[in-house]
C-alpha cells in the first residue's frame, strides 16, 4: 500500500473519530449549580424549544427592586415530553411563572431548573431530569420546598 494511501485513509478515520467525540464531550453533570434551591417568582420572557437543553428566560425583581433576566436551563424536548407532556407551546412571553432554580454557583443568573408552577400554583413541570438527583433526592428537594411553601404560609396568615 503506498504511503499515499495510507495517509488518506488515517485522515478518514480521524475525521469519523472527531465527529463523535464533540457531542460526548459537550455532556455535563449538576457540578455548576448549587446544591440549595430557590423560588423566584417572575415574568417568562422567552422560551426556547431546542436541542440539546431548553431554555426558560424569565424576568424578576430583585431585593433593591430592578429586574434581573434570569436563564434556566432544561432537559431536552425529548425528555421533556416524556416526563412531564410539555411542548413548544406550553411557555408563552408573559406568563407569570413561580421557578425553583439551583443557581449557578459563579453567581450569574444562570440556573438549572428543578420546577416550574404557573402564578396560580398549577403545575407545569413537577421535575427535570437536568436538575439531576436520585428519585430520593428529587423527592427531599419536594419535600423541602413544601416545608418551606407551608411555612410561608403560615407566616402571611
Amino acid at each position: 500500500m503506498s504511503l499515499t494511501r495510507m495517509f488518506i485513509k488515517a485522515l478518514f478515520v480521524m475525521g469519523l473519530i472527531s465527529m463523535t467525540v464533540p457531542p460526548a464531550l459537550a455532556h455535563h453533570g449538576t457540578a455548576l449549580w448549587q446544591d440549595a434551591e430557590v423560588a423566584q417568582q417572575g415574568t417568562v420572557v422567552q422560551y426556547v424549544w431546542r436541542n440539546p437543553h431548553v431554555l426558560v428566560i424569565w424576568s424578576v425583581k430583585d431585593d433593591a427592586g430592578k429586574l434581573v433576566q434570569w436563564t434556566g436551563e432544561l432537559a431536552s424536548p425529548e425528555s421533556l415530553m416524556a416526563d412531564g407532556g410539555m411542548t413548544k407551546d406550553t411557555l408563552k412571553p408573559g406568563d407569570e411563572v413561580i421557578m425553583y432554580v439551583r443557581p449557578a454557583k459563579s453567581g450569574a443568573a444562570n440556573s438549572v431548573i428543578d420546577q416550574i408552577k404557573r402564578a396560580d400554583g398549577a403545575m407545569v413541570l413537577r421535575w427535570s431530569r437536568q436538575a439531576g438527583g436520585t428519585e430520593e433526592q428529587r423527592a427531599a428537594r419536594t419535600r423541602n420546598r413544601e416545608a418551606a411553601e407551608a411555612a410561608a404560609s403560615k407566616g402571611k396568615k
